[in-house]
């Protein structure tokens, strides 16, 4: 006898003690039936309207999930219509995106999609589907109607890497932020898990209102739409640089670039002739002809901006001129792999650093620096060049996001940390403060799975 039903069914498929649930069960079979086709649509509601409603339930009522999931499985089995059994198939390929069955009704439903798998390309993807829920816990988020349409699961995006590169892929329905991760990494000749995971994505909205790491586990369908840009950056460095692939060497140059140029890695303005050859090597990683002489055009571009106008130009244009002609021949890459190592000396290279305002406890001359790894927070006076403070990540307990103490000055992040004999609170002023907080939490513990 077919599993297959002609009418809807008028109790529960498995014993529900609640008879709201029952009822429950009843209508969503009767829903299940109007999507596949097997029944009348309601007048007014489409496919798409349908089948929301089928993962709104299933959402909303966790105590439902086994009971759905058995009424998809009867209904796709022996069904002898295949443009409506192909409709069931589709809800089920999603449903095991979404919500994982019981640990009681799994393996019934494995073996179910195994047996089928061979045969039944989507019995394959819905099997897919599970593992990675099991996985990855299961995207709670809806699709949008354009995810749910047939041929639009495969969208493109694009992944900005630092120094404006940019890497296409494509993602679907279920893809999850540590897969492009991977391929990004695999790009750059990085295969170590280890290392995969000292890199992270960075979500930004619109021009810097929002931005965070995305966690490994986040399905990227979930976070996008038209104001997001995603952005590839690397958080930890305790993995040792190689140089055995020219776009690892490029990105992690150009990264490196930015946060030299922008003053975060602490160069002092009497340090000459080290600030001469990293302009030196600069020059050099450019693919041109003059590589002997620095234009004086150039040279202010090569140079912090915080010390650009503590300098003497003429003597600094004077050491560079003469660091270029004392440098072996050499192509731009091996120059971009000498100014990294030479920039790996700096007090502060290997850390996601900050500009802060104020700081409670400490009286400090002017904005400070805070460097963040995955080991402690440390804060800098760029002045001295001296460390302030620092807190090992692994004894903070509470971070607290601070209304600005100011009309229109910037926000505050409150730090509770030490043992609970001596509880210790530290807060710091600064405009990007709640991106601080995201990274810290990320550092701490990157296992935590939000959707």
């Amino acid at each position: 006898q077919s599993l297959w039903p002609q009418a809807p069914i008028q109790e529960s498929l498995l014993s529900l003690s609640e008879e709201d649930a029952n009822r429950q069960a009843v209508e969503s079979f009767r829903v299940l039936m109007q999507f596949m086709g097997d029944q009348s649509k309601p007048r007014g509601k489409d496919e798409m309207e349908l089948l929301y409603d089928l993962l709104r339930l299933c959402r909303e009522k966790e105590n439902l999930r086994d009971e759905i999931y058995c009424q998809v499985i009867k209904q796709v089995t022996e069904h002898p219509q295949p443009e409506h059994c192909a409709r069931g198939w589709n809800f089920l390929s999603l449903l095991t995106g979404f919500f994982p069955p019981s640990a009681t009704l799994m393996p019934y439903v494995t073996k179910f999609l195994q047996d089928l798998g061979p045969s039944q390309e989507l019995a394959q993807s819905s099997q897919e589907h599970l593992q990675r829920t099991v996985k990855y816990g299961g995207r709670l988020r809806l699709p949008s109607p354009g995810e749910t349409q047939k041929g639009q699961g495969v969208r493109s995006l694009l992944i900005h890497l630092p120094g404006g590169m940019d890497y296409k892929t494509n993602i679907r329905t279920f893809t999850v932020a540590v897969e492009v991760l991977e391929e990004v990494c695999q790009q750059m000749g990085i295969t170590d898990p280890q290392e995969v995971q000292e890199f992270a994505l960075f979500l930004i909205k619109k021009e810097g209102e929002l931005v965070r790491p995305l966690w490994p586990h986040e399905y990227l369908n979930s976070v996008m739409d038209q104001d997001i840009s995603l952005h590839s950056r690397r958080l930890s460095w305790e993995t040792p640089l190689h140089f055995d692939n020219p776009t690892y060497i490029t990105t992690h140059y150009l990264q490196v670039l930015r946060d030299y140029l922008q003053g975060k890695l602490l160069v002092s303005p009497k340090a000459g002739a080290r600030l001469a050859r990293l302009a030196a090597l600069q020059h050099r990683s450019k693919a041109q002809e003059d590589h002997l002489l620095c234009p004086r055009r150039d040279l202010q571009t090569y140079l912090p901006k915080p010390v650009q106008s503590q300098v003497n130009m003429s003597a600094i244009r004077n050491l560079t001129d003469q660091e270029l002609r004392q440098l072996p021949v050499c192509s731009p890459q091996e120059a971009q792999i000498s100014f990294l190592e030479a920039v790996s000396q700096l007090p502060l290279f290997g850390y996601t650093v900050y500009v802060v305002l104020r700081v409670s406890q400490l009286a400090l001359p002017g904005p400070s620096l805070l460097g963040l790894n995955r080991q402690h927070l440390i804060l800098m006076d760029p002045y001295s060049q001296k460390r302030c403070h620092s807190i090992a990540l692994k004894d903070l307990h509470r971070l607290h996001l601070l209304s600005p103490l100011e009309s229109k000055g910037p926000p505050g992040l409150e730090l509770n940390y030490g043992s609970a004999e001596s509880p210790q609170t530290i807060w710091f002023e600064l405009p990007k403060a709640q991106e601080l907080k995201d990274t810290i939490a990320f550092l701490l513990d990157s296992s935590l799975v939000p959707n």
